[in-house]
């Protein structure tokens, strides 16, 4: 039941960072802010996911691409203001 969670749930963290650099790569400054939120929310089920798998650097490297991802959406929040 667990592994079919992980298996699965690897798929849509895959999906939404996909989605994620598409938005990112956007002109439109709104579609670039959704980017960001989603990169980071996407970075932070990944984590969550991988730390089942006692892949602790993994871990690691979602947690601070969480945070530049939501870092990058507050200043470009500022920005659009």
């Amino acid at each position: 039941m667990l592994d079919n969670f992980l298996q699965y749930g690897q798929w849509v963290v895959l999906v939404l960072s996909i989605l994620s650099l598409y938005l990112v790569s956007s002109v439109k400054h709104e579609k670039r802010l959704q980017g960001y939120a989603l990169t980071g929310v996407s970075r932070f089920s990944g984590a969550a996911i991988f730390i089942f798998f006692d892949l602790y650097a993994f871990v690691i490297a979602n947690l601070i691409q969480t945070y530049i991802a939501f870092d990058g959406y507050r200043k470009n929040k500022k920005l659009g203001k």
